[in-house]
C-alpha cells in the first residue's frame, strides 16, 4: 500500500511516570522512547506522520521530531478525541494509529498489519496472546473477525479467560472511520472517548476489523518506571541476540548495556559490565574489558580496551592499540600499535603510531577559555606522570623523561626532561 499516514498518540499526561521531564523523551538504548516509535513509523509512512501531543511536551517533541506534523490536543478527552484532533492533517486514504509509549513496535509487524488490512480494506488491528492477560483489553472474536474489545474492568468471568489482547495499534480506512467516530460516546466516569469502542460500532455495521498477531513483548507499553525497566530489558535482550548471531562474544550480557545504533563486528569479545553508548563502532578482533564505558568512538581491529577505560565522543582508536585501566580519551585520534596502559587522560589530541604513554600522563587541553590541541609524533615515548600543556607538538621519536611538564614544542629525535632538582636535607 502507498500513501499511508501514521498518527502517533503522544498527548497523555504520564502521571504514573515519576520524572522531571516528559516520559516520551526518556532514552531507551540511547534513543528517546517516542523516537523508537517514530523510527518505525517512517518505514511505512516516510514523512507522512502526525504526532498528537499536549501543551507541556510540544517543545520537547518539536526538537526531537522536527520533520513531522505536531498537533496539540488541548484537552485530554481520550484517544478517539486525539484522532479527531489529527483529522485535518490526515490526507491519505488510510492511516495507522501508533502510541508514543509503545517503543518496541517493528516495521515487520506494521507490514503484517498492512497485509491483513488488504483483505477488507476498512480496518485491521494488532492483537497479541498473553499467558497472563490481566490488565489488558480482551479481543472478542466472532467468525474470526473482531466483534469488540472489552477492557479488563468490564470483563465477565468468562471473558477474563480470553488470552487474545488488544494492542491499540490499528490501520483504518480514513473515510469510513471519520463517518463512524462520531458514534463513540463519552465515558461518563472518565469523561473520555475511547478509540476501542470503534470495533463494536464497525461490527454492528457489518464492516468488522481484521487482525494480525504480534508478540506480547513487542506490544509492551510504558506507563510507569517498572514498565520502563521491563521494556529496557527486552530491548537489551534483542540487541544482545543480534550481536551473538553476528559472532560477537558477550560474557554475562545481562550486566552490559548497548545502544540502538551500536555496531560490533564479528570476533569481538565484550567482558561483563561494559557500557556502550551512542555512535560506537567496534571492529573485528577487539577485546573490551570489564567496566569500560564507550561513547561516540570507532575502535579499529585487534585492540585491547580496559578494564575501567572511558573513551568519549569523537575519538578514533586505530589498529592494535592497548588502552588500559583508568584511561580516559576524548575527542582524540590514537595511531596504530600505540599503548596508553593506565591512569592517563588524553583530550583533544592526535597521537601517532607506536607511541607509548606512561602511567599518570595527562594532556592539559583547557586553558580556562578554550580547548587546545596536543600532537604526539610516531614512536615517541612519554614518561610517567608527564603533563603536556596544550597547544603543544611533540615530534617523531621523542623521549620525555618521567615527571616532566612540557609547554613547548619538542622537535623530532630529541630527549626532553623538565623537573626540579632533588634536594635532600
Amino acid at each position: 500500500m502507498k500513501n499511508i499516514t501514521t498518527v502517533i498518540l503522544a498527548a497523555g499526561r504520564s502521571t504514573r511516570f515519576i520524572s522531571n521531564k516528559s516520559k516520551l523523551t526518556h532514552e531507551l538504548a540511547g534513543l528517546p522512547i517516542v523516537s523508537h516509535v517514530y523510527k518505525s513509523a517512517k518505514k511505512v509512512s516516510k514523512k507522512n506522520i502526525v504526532v498528537v501531543c499536549n501543551m507541556e511536551n510540544y517543545e520537547e517533541l518539536k526538537i526531537l521530531l522536527g520533520d513531522c506534523k505536531l498537533v496539540i490536543q488541548k484537552n485530554q478527552k481520550g484517544t478517539a478525541d486525539a484522532i479527531e484532533t489529527a483529522k485535518p492533517h490526515i490526507k491519505s486514504d488510510s492511516f495507522i494509529v501508533l502510541f508514543g509509549d509503545v517503543p518496541l513496535i517493528t516495521d515487520k509487524s506494521l507490514k503484517k498489519l498492512i497485509n491483513s488490512f488488504k483483505d477488507n480494506n476498512s480496518g485491521s488491528m494488532i492483537a497479541f496472546k498473553s499467558k497472563n492477560p490481566k490488565g489488558y483489553g480482551r479481543v472478542i472474536l466472532k467468525n474470526n473477525k473482531v466483534e469488540k474489545v472489552v477492557e479488563e474492568i468490564n470483563t465477565t468471568s468468562s471473558e477474563k479467560q480470553i488470552n487474545l489482547c488488544n494492542s491499540g495499534i490499528m490501520l483504518i480506512k480514513t473515510s469510513v472511520f471519520f463517518n463512524n467516530v462520531k458514534l463513540i460516546k463519552y465515558n461518563k466516569k472518565k469523561k473520555e472517548k475511547y478509540l476501542t469502542d470503534i470495533f463494536e460500532i464497525y461490527f454492528k455495521k457489518n464492516i468488522p476489523f481484521n487482525f494480525s498477531i504480534s508478540t506480547e513483548d513487542e506490544m509492551s507499553g510504558i506507563n510507569n518506571l517498572f514498565d520502563f525497566n521491563k521494556v529496557d530489558n527486552l530491548l537489551q535482550k534483542k540487541l544482545v541476540n543480534k550481536f551473538l548471531k553476528q559472532g560477537v562474544l558477550i560474557k554475562k550480557p545481562e550486566t552490559s548495556y548497548f545502544s540502538f545504533d551500536t555496531k560490533i563486528a564479528k570476533k569481538v569479545t565484550i567482558e561483563p559490565n561494559v557500557i556502550i553508548r551512542s555512535n560506537v563502532f567496534i571492529k573485528a578482533g577487539t577485546l573490551i574489558k570489564s567496566f569500560s564505558d564507550l561513547d561516540g568512538v570507532v575502535i579499529d581491529e585487534n585492540c585491547s580496551i580496559g578494564p575501567h577505560a572511558r573513551i568519549r565522543s569523537n575519538s578514533k582508536i586505530n589498529k592494535n592499540c592497548k588502552i588500559g585501566n583508568y584511561v580516559e580519551i576524548k575527542n582524540s585520534t590514537v595511531g596504530n600499535k600505540t599503548s596508553i596502559s593506565h591512569l592517563s587522560y588524553i583530550g583533544d589530541s592526535e597521537v601517532g603510531n607506536e607511541v607509548n604513554i606512561g602511567a599518570g600522563c595527562i594532556t592539559c587541553n583547557y586553558d580556562g577559555v578554550k580547548k587546545n590541541q596536543t600532537i604526539i609524533g610516531n614512536k615517541s615515548f612519554i614518561g610517567s606522570n608527564t603533563s603536556l600543556i596544550a597547544p603543544v607538538k611533540i615530534g617523531n621519536n621523542v623521549r620525555i623523561g618521567a615527571g616532566s611538564v612540557i609547554n613547548k614544542d619538542i622537535p623530532t629525535n630529541k630527549l626532553a626532561i623538565r623537573r626540579s632538582k632533588l634536594k635532600i636535607y
